[in-house]
Formats: C-alpha cells, sequence, structure tokens
C-alpha cells in the first residue's frame, strides 16, 4: 500500500478543523468540480463532511438507508440484497440501475474481483469490476451447479444483509447466527457439504477460513490445512458467564449461554500454535468488572462496519490505535460512537466522536519489529466529559528501570479490550508481560489480543494507580508456523504520544 502524503495531509487538516460537524458550505478547495468529494458519501474524503455541499446534494438525496455507501447495491428493485427501500441506495447500485456494468473502478482489471456482491475487497462499487469479477462468478456458478439437489435446497438464497462476505452465516448449516436459515447460500455452499479445498489458497499450510484462519478463503474451503482448528470455527466467549470455569453451553452448567458462547469454560482454554487468535498456545483472559476502574474508563470505539477500542484520557478525550481511524493513511474514517464500560448491551456512557485531534504521519506499511512502527496512535476529541462522569485514566512514560525490567524478566502489566470473540462484553489479560522495548516508541508483549483489540490500553500500576504505558497496534507472524511463542504482538508505547496527549489537554 502507499501513502499518498499530499491527499493524507489535506484530509488530516480538515478533519482537525473546528466545527465541521456543523458546517453545511462549500468551503473544500474541491468543492464546484461536480463530484461529490465528501467521505461520508463514499467520495475520497478529499472535503471535511460538510463543506462539499453542492456538488454532494443529488448524493445525500439518497442518503434514506442505513447501508447507503457502502458499496454494496442493496435495494431489491434493481439486483441488490433488499436490505434497502427502493430508491434509497441510489449511489451504490447506479451500475445496476443502469442495466449496465463496467470497468470504471480505479482498482478495475488488476485481476482481483474488488465488488462486494462477489465477495471481492469492497473497495469497487457493485458493478464497476467486471472483468475482474466475471471469472470469479463463473466459477461460483461452477460450483453451486455440482450442489446435490437436497442440499440446495437447504442453502436457499443470497438475501442476508452478510451473504457474500465469506462467513458461513447461517447455523442451521454450520455458520454464525447472523443470517437466517437459508439466506446466505453462496457463503456457506462448501460447509453444507462437509467442506472441500475449492479456495485458491487451500494446501499451503495455512488455515485461510474466515474466524479460525486469515480469512482469505471462504468457509469450508480450505478443509485440509484448518483442520487442526476447524473445532473453534463459530465459537466465541460472548457469554456473560464465560470464563467462570463452568460450562454453561445449553444440556451443560445452568445453560445460561447460548450454543459455541462459552468455549474456553466447555474446550478447555488450549489453543493450537496455528490457530489465528494470538494467545501463545493458551487463552489467558477473563471478564473483568466495567463497574471498577480503570476497567471502566475503556470502551468500545465503533464505526460503520468495524470495530475498535479505546479509552478515556482526559475529561472529552479518548486514545486509540491510528489504523481505527485510517486504514491507508489516507482516507479517514471518523468513528461515530465510543461506549464507555460496555457489557451486555449496556455502557456506563456514550458519546459521538467529532474530531481528530491528534494523529501522526501514520503509515500502514507494517516493518519489522522495531523498525518504524511507532506511529500507530490516534486522540479523539468525544461530544460529552465522559472523563469527568466516569474517571479517565493517566499515562506513564516507560522510564529506565521500566525498560531494564522488561529486558530482563518482562515488565509485568495488564491488558483489555473488547476483542472479537467476546462481542461487546470487555475481556483482559491481568498480569502478561512486556518483552522488548524498541528505540522506534513501540513494544512486544505477549497479551493475549486479537481482532478488536486494537487500540486497547496495557496497563501498569504506577504508585498504586493504573496509568496507560501503550496502545495495542498489530500482530507479527511468526516464520514457523508450528511455534506459537516465535510470534509477536506490538504496541505503541507512551513515549511517542505523551507530548501530544499533554498539549491536547491543555498542559504545557
Amino acid at each position: 500500500m502507499q501513502n499518498r502524503s499530499g491527499l493524507w495531509a489535506l484530509a488530516l487538516a480538515l478533519l482537525m478543523a473546528p466545527g465541521l460537524a456543523a458546517a453545511q458550505d462549500d468551503s473544500c478547495e474541491y468543492a464546484f468540480d461536480t463530484e461529490c468529494d465528501e467521505g461520508r458519501y463514499g467520495g475520497g474524503a478529499y472535503c471535511a463532511d460538510g463543506t462539499d455541499t453542492t456538488d454532494c446534494k443529488v448524493v445525500a438525496a439518497t442518503a434514506d438507508c442505513d447501508y447507503a455507501f457502502d458499496y454494496e447495491c442493496d435495494d431489491a428493485a434493481v439486483g441488490g440484497t433488499g436490505y434497502c427501500s427502493t430508491g434509497t441506495d441510489a449511489f451504490d447500485c447506479a451500475l445496476l440501475a443502469s442495466g449496465g456494468a463496467d470497468d470504471s473502478c480505479a482498482y478495475a482489471q488488476d485481476n482481483e474481483c474488488d465488488e462486494p456482491r462477489f465477495g471481492g475487497t469492497g473497495v469497487c462499487r457493485d458493478g464497476t469490476d467486471t472483468a475482474d469479477c466475471q471469472g470469479e462468478r463463473n466459477a461460483l456458478d461452477r460450483l453451486i451447479d455440482m450442489v446435490p439437489d437436497d442440499v440446495a435446497a437447504r442453502l436457499g438464497d443470497d438475501s442476508c444483509r452478510y451473504a457474500n462476505d465469506g462467513e458461513c452465516d447461517d447455523a442451521t448449516l454450520g455458520g454464525t447466527e447472523f443470517c437466517g436459515a437459508g439466506t446466505d447460500a453462496t457463503d456457506c455452499r462448501a460447509l453444507a457439504q462437509g467442506g472441500d479445498d475449492s479456495c485458491e489458497y487451500a494446501r499451503d499450510n495455512e488455515c485461510d477460513e474466515p474466524s479460525i484462519g486469515g480469512g482469505y478463503c471462504t468457509t469450508g474451503t480450505d478443509t485440509a490445512d484448518c483442520a487442526p482448528v476447524a473445532f473453534l470455527r463459530n465459537r466465541t466467549n460472548t457469554c456473560l458467564a464465560a470464563y467462570d470455569g463452568i460450562c454453561n453451553e445449553p444440556g451443560e452448567g445452568d445453560g445460561t449461554c447460548g450454543a459455541r458462547s462459552d468455549t474456553a469454560d466447555c474446550i478447555g482454554r488450549g489453543r493450537p500454535a496455528m490457530a489465528g487468535d494470538h494467545f501463545f498456545g493458551r487463552d489467558d483472559r477473563r471478564l473483568v468488572d466495567v463497574t471498577q476502574m480503570p476497567w471502566r474508563a475503556i470502551g468500545l470505539l465503533l464505526s460503520a462496519d468495524s470495530g475498535c477500542t479505546a479509552t478515556l484520557v482526559g475529561p472529552d478525550l479518548i486514545l486509540t490505535a491510528a489504523h481505527c481511524v485510517t486504514s491507508d493513511g489516507e482516507k479517514i474514517v471518523m468513528p461515530e460512537v465510543f461506549q464507555a464500560g460496555a457489557t451486555g448491551g449496556q455502557y456506563a456512557g456514550e458519546a459521538r466522536v467529532i474530531e481528530v485531534v491528534a494523529l501522526p504521519d501514520y503509515d500502514p506499511e507494517s516493518r519489522g519489529p522495531g523498525e518504524g512502527n511507532g506511529n500507530d496512535w490516534a486522540i479523539l476529541r468525544i461530544d460529552r466529559s465522559l472523563g469527568t462522569e466516569l474517571g479517565w485514566l493517566n499515562v506513564h512514560v516507560l522510564d529506565q528501570a521500566d525498560q531494564r525490567e522488561a529486558a530482563r524478566d518482562g515488565l509485568i502489566v495488564s491488558q483489555a479490550g473488547y476483542s472479537w470473540d467476546t462481542g461487546d462484553n470487555l475481556s483482559g489479560h491481568l498480569g502478561c508481560r512486556v518483552t522488548e522495548v524498541f528505540a522506534d516508541g513501540s513494544i512486544l508483549h505477549e497479551c493475549d489480543t486479537t481482532q478488536g483489540d486494537s487500540g486497547s490500553p496495557l496497563l501498569q500500576q504506577v504508585a498504586g494507580e493504573w496509568q496507560i504505558i501503550a496502545v495495542d497496534s498489530q500482530f507479527f507472524d511468526p516464520e514457523d508456523k508450528n511455534s506459537a511463542f516465535a510470534s509477536g504482538n506490538l504496541a505503541v508505547d507512551s513515549r511517542v504520544f505523551f507530548k501530544d496527549l499533554m498539549k491536547a489537554l491543555g498542559v504545557e
């Protein structure tokens, strides 16, 4: 991935300007060019929201559907999923509605299908990457034609909102419970037949299926590689009674947990080295009490299609990872809401995210440990003083004693975040270790983290007070897939963001 720094700087400057949320004008330098350049309407985010009003007026009129501007057509009248009523997803459905399809996407003809309707990367609107997606569509049609009639009847159609995302979500066919029976046919085709190796990445000695592997293969299409971890497929720890040492899934314990939602208690904490989650051979997490500090200050950071973790570090400031705000170092996707102390569908306090206060020149290209990864952090402002209401956490800068301790025996810390498999329940690994400190402002740690933990805090008790020393960033794959302990979780530590935080707090 390339970092087009000029566009990135423009987007950052616009988002950091005051009063953007309320603005409705044409102050952007790209206004009146007949192209909508506001990110919220699927444009290139070259203009801040509300500053390209005239150009965006037409597309804004079609923004009635919650799923508009996600590049996937959801208007059933023109061949979409059906999750938008007629005429309310015009931007995403423009090509399909015209009865045509072309290669107008910037990523067209790169030999990779990028349309959401075919399970592609999603960076092209439906109907704009025709050449690349046609071969994939033809190959899939041939596979579906081979499905026995009795299985095909159970598969149904692709009417689910989450169809064609590569993950089987029909529980009756062995998938998750996000789709109703018979509404996720394409994603469930292979799993419903017991699995196969039809994925192009099959038999490469690495599991590539969703939830248990890299996610490059559709569920059930990398069977041989995924066999050692198949028992973890669609299993979570989302039950409120998870990690209590008692299996409470149906037929076990008191039955208060749903099927496959109490994994650690029901099948044990051991994890194969090749499992996609980064638990160093064992899941040592537990659910923590979000009514108490420091856990109450940690919250869910929610965007339209993803979630991270963030922490209150001031009255109206939260700290998270930069990649939770921008995935490419160019286009900023402002998170929508921060929910502090979330658990079981409830939260201690909620606020909207309104401003990027500090963000380094983030480059998403991952380098080796210690080779320049210290820019994955961001400080955001929220529209409510939740920190005053609930409390916030101070930041401790790693000193020489801390660094010596990390090098000698490992610096003892604790981590907590909203892992994908615990849902909106906060899980933490208490008493894990920082193992290496680098000059670029990053550290390696052995805390059990996975997707969703990005931006979560690593905490140290300093003079009896929990303080933040780092934010979780990324995972380095080991060269030896059979050696979990050769892997490394990387976090960005407070040496690189402390001064910016003090400035944001007005403490010079």
